[in-house]
């Protein structure tokens, strides 16, 4: 599987920067495209080809089920935010769900104080959780795999990292749900988004925040990430918002995405039956912390973060300027 991420990553070209105040993305751009067919959430949530409810009437806070009704695969990535039911949740990792089937998947909670039906089934608001929360996440779900061979994240660090984002912005909710941070931020997410565009050939993105690598998220085809890229750039804003909340802001110009891309395709890799199709991935290295969803030999999603000083216990490196990097070897990054 190594060899597959590094071939994937190889035919990424990298396209021009976009910036808005402390936020760049770096369009990744790619010629081949997997033939390998799927609804996404929202898509089949608007068509009433899915059902997802609690594990049972009583619920259980980190498993919920999803019931695929339609003919077609069913694609819930890592992050996405579903609203609704006993509490809301976000989906611990990229499934790849076969047509008419039902499935228990691995999810965390982002409303903490909330136990209550809201509603029986589940919906989507258009959200993922924010890079940096996906980070640690992910990293959890790493630490999970290898100790414990399940995809369960750490619900006490989630529920913190909610609460000081709160803080942060300035924002105050009854419940603690990561959803009242995007509706009281509302109006400067979207003048965020109107800023950056999706390009032909745009299969992924990376992003910076005040010129610092924050992470990725590439897929296999370029309609994929063209009916994603709203959330996903939503999503960063949260984080761009909250580095220097009421300070000016403003983006350094320079190409970070190269070398990180290097790291990615240098991580290594570990592999598993994904809980449906496919072949999860797992990829990390003394920088990058990150997933991969394959089958048939394609990557259909991979998303990769630098890791924090909280997740290595060293600081891991801006990406600033390749001159001053070294070729990932095993060794720690200057």
């Amino acid at each position: 599987m190594k060899k597959l991420v590094a071939d994937y990553v190889s035919h990424i070209t990298e396209g021009a920067e976009q910036r808005y105040r402390n936020m760049t993305v770096f369009p990744l751009l790619c010629d081949r495209e997997s033939p390998v067919d799927y609804l996404l959430l929202d898509e089949a949530l608007d068509a009433q080809l899915i059902n997802i409810t609690e594990v049972g009437e009583s619920g259980r806070v980190p498993e919920l089920k999803v019931e695929n009704r339609s003919d077609r695969n069913l694609l819930i990535l890592d992050g996405e935010e579903l609203v609704g039911a006993k509490q809301n949740r976000i989906v611990n990792v990229t499934i790849l769900i076969a047509a008419h089937a039902s499935l228990t998947i691995p999810v965390s909670c982002v409303e903490q104080g909330r136990w209550s039906y809201q509603s029986q089934r589940f919906m989507s608001k258009e959200r993922v959780m924010p890079p940096r929360m996906r980070m640690r996440k992910s990293a959890a779900v790493y630490s999970s795999l290898v100790n414990n061979g399940t995809y369960e994240g750490n619900q006490g660090e989630t529920w913190n990292l909610i609460h000081e984002k709160m803080t942060g912005l300035g924002v105050s909710s009854q419940t603690g749900a990561l959803g009242d941070i995007y509706d009281n931020q509302h109006d400067v997410i979207d003048e965020y988004l109107k800023h950056f565009i999706v390009e032909d050939r745009q299969t992924g993105m990376l992003v910076t925040i005040n010129n610092q690598v924050i992470g990725c998220d590439c897929f296999a085809r370029h309609d994929t990430l063209k009916k994603t890229f709203p959330k996903l750039i939503k999503s960063y804003v949260l984080d761009a918002i909250d580095v220097h909340a009421g300070k000016k802001m403003t983006a350094a110009a320079g190409s970070h995405a190269s070398p990180f891309l290097e790291d990615v395709r240098s991580c290594l890799t570990q592999e598993r039956p994904s809980l449906s199709l496919g072949t999860d991935i797992r990829l990390v290295s003394q920088t990058v912390i990150g997933s991969a969803l394959a089958i048939n030999d394609e990557i259909i999603h991979l998303t990769a973060f630098v890791r924090d000083e909280k997740d290595t216990g060293r600081k891991t490196g801006f990406y600033q300027r390749a001159s001053r990097r070294k070729a990932h070897t095993g060794t720690e990054i200057e």
